[in-house]
């Protein structure tokens, strides 16, 4: 009998993401394996029919949602339960289930029930995906980052997205964010792109709700907003073909890691030190050179500057920018 695996992972989409590693590695090691895959309900679609998983539970967040789950996968018996998310209904769930092994990081609430734990720190140098990774070592697993892509549109994503290829090569401007302190000026994205749009034509990309702000950035005929008018699988294979990805911190970053295509992330009220930023080839990151005591004021950032100066965001360079597209480095 094959053995089975389950994975808890239910955060934003672009931890969700990051699991893809880990889940790679399982496949690697046993390609005859069942492994189920439980995601935060809203984040699925970019993972239905991911030839890495055998099977997504989607979990809405709520405790009628837990109860839902428990049920379901008690049935089932696991030759391991890897509970990546670090906080205590996750690792209730994972802990309370039928299973040879349990596997989960230090800093979950329930880590002293688990048969193994391992450390969770973030320290520079150390990716998030290297952090998820070391939670295979229990398992005897070698743990490496796989080479792109993790992502895998299906073909009537890559068919829709054709219309958009004609003016290759181009660029993809994702400036937004759920924490409006990842978020870097407006100001500093328009003298950025009146730069670089006689040389390449640009794709603006967010949610449906950023649309109507992302049409401040429509300085050219050359520039269009798509936001929220591409799937998250369309959106992903248009990432695939772009020359070059410009995001702040946020799953736009991570979308690019995982399909390989240079990356510049631009980091304001959070750090690179925190592991998140793109992992592709000539990938850059953009951060103030100013020392300020109060960067990083947390985690993911806030709704507004705690010190209500927002010097992380007012001093970043479009210079900086500009040198991360045209170096050859």
């Amino acid at each position: 009998m094959a053995a089975r695996y389950l994975v808890l992972q239910p955060a934003f989409l672009g931890d969700a993401i990051l699991t893809l590693p880990l889940i790679g590695g399982l496949r690697a090691a046993d390609p005859n394996a069942e492994i189920h895959w439980v995601v935060r309900k809203g984040v699925e679609s970019l993972f239905v029919g991911h030839p890495w998983v055998s099977q997504l539970w989607v979990w809405d967040k709520s405790w009628r949602g837990w109860w839902g789950l428990y049920a379901e996968l008690r049935q089932r018996k696991w030759e391991a339960v890897l509970t990546v998310h670090r906080y205590l209904r996750m690792g209730l769930l994972g802990r309370l289930l039928p299973a040879r092994t349990y596997i989960t990081f230090d800093r979950n609430p329930l880590a002293w029930s688990y048969t193994h734990k391992t450390p969770h720190a973030f320290v520079e140098g150390l990716h998030e995906v290297e952090r998820n990774l070391s939670l295979l070592r229990p398992l005897g697993i070698p743990a490496h980052i796989p080479a792109p892509p993790w992502l895998f549109p299906p073909a009537e994503a890559w068919k829709a997205i054709q219309p958009y290829l004609r003016q290759k090569p181009f660029l993809i401007v994702a400036p937004t964010s759920r924490w409006p302190t990842k978020e870097a000026p407006f100001p500093l994205w328009e003298a950025f792109l009146r730069k670089v749009v006689s040389d390449f034509p640009v794709y603006l990309t967010g949610m449906p709700a950023d649309h109507h702000r992302l049409e401040a950035l429509v300085i050219s005929p050359r520039i269009h907003n798509l936001a929220g008018q591409l799937s998250l699988l369309e959106l992903t294979a248009l990432i695939a073909h772009a020359h070059r990805v410009f995001t702040v911190d946020s799953a736009t970053t991570h979308i690019a890691s995982a399909m390989g295509t240079p990356t510049t992330t631009v980091y304001c009220a959070t750090v690179p030190a925190f592991g998140f930023g793109p992992l592709a080839p000539r990938s850059r990151i953009v951060e103030t050179s100013e020392k300020l005591p109060c960067r990083p004021c947390g985690l993911h950032g806030h709704s507004a500057c705690p010190e209500k100066h927002f010097r992380c965001g007012w001093s970043l360079s479009v210079e900086a920018l500009i040198e991360s597209l045209y170096s050859q480095g």
